[in-house]
């Protein structure tokens, strides 16, 4: 196993950060002794040590904890917002060599950025989602120029630790995203509309929001168990006069498919802006 003993430092202690190193040691193919977390909040550090072991080192407004982190470990993962790529950048590049592997979530910076400012460095771009705490994430990884074989490989077995991963192009990663990126947030939206219609015919709101989640999830298996489209399987269940074809009908009326494409697309071109403004 190539992830065996190799120490993990996660720049950013934030929500897609803390979905990442929190699903690799519910894995059990991490040791939280192995992963160290820097942070400017040093409650929230202090609360991720005693909960789950990790190592924590504090930065500040220079951004001392990327440095740190960019000297001892064998994976460095970035993970703050955009608009501190360049500060955080900044600190580790001078720590960095070519032994270790950068990789990168921060949303909407190109690998042409990143190899320039870490001039030594294998890069991959990735881009995950926050169902990676539970295990059942979708990460698109993006490998830079000076990333070999094995440094691709290090990354899908960190992160098909955590669901699945595909290598993309890096035109394709916006796009991908909006679809896996993004969906998570629209998905808890359908969830819960949906509960909430059935809370108001009466069932209560928790147990509708286990059943409207379970059918979603006995939705999704059924799409990539038989392979077969959506749209097909959406036929199947809609008998004619039926009251599935009525609650179709309804959506269509109100242009659902149309609202989710336009999200997605939208969530697409506001992660182009943002790491335009990065940069």
């Amino acid at each position: 196993m190539m992830l065996k003993d190799k120490k993990i430092g996660f720049i950013g202690g934030g929500q897609m950060g803390q979905a990442i190193f929190r699903g690799l040691i519910a894995s059990g193919g991490v040791r939280a002794a192995d992963i160290t977390v820097t942070d400017v909040d040093a409650q929230k550090l202090a609360a991720l040590g005693a909960e789950l072991g990790v190592h924590t080192v504090v930065s500040d407004e220079n951004s001392s904890g990327a440095a740190q982190l960019a000297a001892s470990s064998d994976v460095l993962v970035f993970a703050v917002s955009p608009q501190l790529a360049k500060q955080v950048l900044a600190a580790a590049a001078p720590h960095l060599g070519p032994e270790q592997l950068v990789v990168s979530i921060m949303g909407g910076i190109p690998l042409a950025c990143l190899e320039e400012a870490l001039p030594q460095s294998p890069v991959l771009r990735v881009m995950p989602n926050t169902p990676l705490m539970v295990r059942r994430g979708v990460t698109g990884i993006v490998p830079g120029s000076r990333a070999t074989q094995a440094h691709a490989a290090l990354g899908r077995e960190l992160f098909e630790l955590l669901g699945a991963a595909y290598f993309l192009t890096e035109e394709l990663l916006d796009p991908f995203t909006g679809l896996c990126g993004c969906s998570p947030a629209f998905a808890y939206m359908f969830i819960d509309a949906m509960a909430m219609g059935a809370v108001e015919r009466g069932l209560a709101a928790d147990q509708a929001v286990r059943m409207a989640a379970q059918a979603l999830e006995g939705a999704a298996a059924m799409v990539l168990r038989t392979g077969r489209r959506p749209a097909e399987l959406m036929a199947n269940v809609c008998t004619p006069g039926g009251s599935t074809i009525a609650g179709v009908h309804t959506l269509e009326q109100h242009a659902f498919r149309a609202a989710v494409m336009d999200a997605l697309c939208e969530s697409c071109d506001r992660m182009d802006s943002v790491g335009r403004r990065a940069q």
